[in-house]
């Protein structure tokens, strides 16, 4: 197995678990980290096992020695850093969103196909073994005709008016949890039916137009979504709907899909993410901890633990790593379908977004 070097651009939230999920991946080496001032580098050196440590994305990207570049910063920085990393010849695992524009995600992804590189975006949720596993009995047809997608992703972390960070709330965009944490749901539920979201009918709701900043009691005007309520019709025409929202107590991190269909109805929760529940008509109801003794093939190679030793998110991450990685070694990546999610994705995630904007604002069903 040849050594695969890595750059991981930005040092935050996201980046410590790209380090993380990184670590536990053979063959592969973290050659450089980036962070975001200099005054962060003695830290970063000290704390991370790295060969360099710098504040210089463009440095990474110039190393002849790296070939794969992880790109987890801000928003404002996703175009730039994956064009360059395009230009060079770089691999790229890149966080959402692909881009802050449909247009600007369209042209990195054909440049990203022009270059011949394999790229992937974090929807690292697909990647989790039950996920994997309800859509390949979905397609095997173990629910039937799937008749309703249903589900929801709801957190809690800006419940009260005076939820406010820049971070939590980032006025750069109409959409936030929509965009957050909703483009999560959109492809978790396209990717176990193995069809996308064609269409969509969206209400978007603002629960605090007005927040207080508690560091400063500064009062901020809020424009984009707390929460999202959408109406969805898969590319092959089945209904479905969702909710998406970060203002509802009690909810940490509950995202959750369920496809009903005419034998069989499957339900996957992110919070009990090793559980796949079937519901059955006339044998009683089943829930199934992922273990290699029960799993469909293509499923087995996600699980490293017996059933019980309960995974968690790391976990899908890492999946989504492995499977990237490999793609990148073996070259299976230019030879047709791969299990993580491409700038393809990226693009359906943008689409997404923008549709259910337009459908709020003029009120009727839109077509991505």
């Amino acid at each position: 197995m040849h050594q695969l070097n890595a750059a991981i651009i930005g040092m935050g939230f996201i980046g410590k678990l790209h380090y993380d999920a990184l670590r536990r991946i053979p063959g592969v080496h973290i050659r450089t980290l980036v962070v975001h001032r200099a005054e962060d580098i003695p830290a970063a050196r000290e704390y991370y096992d790295a060969d360099i440590v710098t504040d210089s994305w463009q440095e990474a990207v110039a190393d002849p020695e790296i070939q794969v570049i992880h790109n987890c910063t801000p928003n404002i920085l996703h175009d730039p850093i994956n064009e360059a990393a395009i230009a060079a010849g770089k691999h790229i695992y890149a966080e959402k969103p692909m881009s802050l524009t449909t247009e600007g995600a369209i042209e990195v992804w054909k440049k990203a196909e022009a270059a011949g590189i394999a790229h992937a975006i974090n929807y690292q949720y697909r990647m989790n073994a039950a996920v994997l596993e309800m859509r390949g009995r979905i397609a095997r047809g173990d629910a039937g005709r799937p008749l309703y997608v249903s589900g929801r992703y709801l957190q809690e972390s800006v419940a009260k008016a005076t939820d406010y960070t820049p971070r939590r709330i980032p006025e750069t965009s109409p959409a936030r949890a929509l965009l957050d944490i909703g483009v999560h749901w959109a492809d978790t539920a396209g990717f176990v039916m193995g069809v996308p979201i064609g269409k969509v009918y969206a209400r978007m709701y603002t629960h605090h137009p007005v927040r207080t900043d508690p560091a400063t009691g500064r009062k901020i005007e809020v424009h984009s979504d707390d929460t999202t309520a959408v109406m969805v019709a898969f590319a092959d025409g089945t209904p479905g709907s969702a909710v998406f929202s970060k203002c509802m107590m009690g909810h940490k991190n509950d995202l959750s899909v369920t496809v009903s269909g005419d034998e069989r109805e499957y339900t996957w929760n992110q919070e009990r993410c090793d559980w796949l529940r079937i519901g059955n008509r006339g044998t009683g109801n089943e829930t199934v901890y992922m273990d290699k003794a029960v799993a469909l093939p293509e499923t087995a190679p996600y699980l490293f633990t017996p059933a019980g030793h309960a995974p968690g998110w790391q976990d899908a991450l890492k999946n989504a790593m492995t499977a990237f990685y490999t793609a990148v070694r073996t070259g299976t990546y230019q030879k047709g379908a791969v299990p993580y999610a491409t700038f393809a994705d990226g693009v359906m995630g943008n689409r997404f977004v923008d549709a259910c904007l337009a459908s709020a604002k003029r009120g009727e069903w839109v077509t991505l």
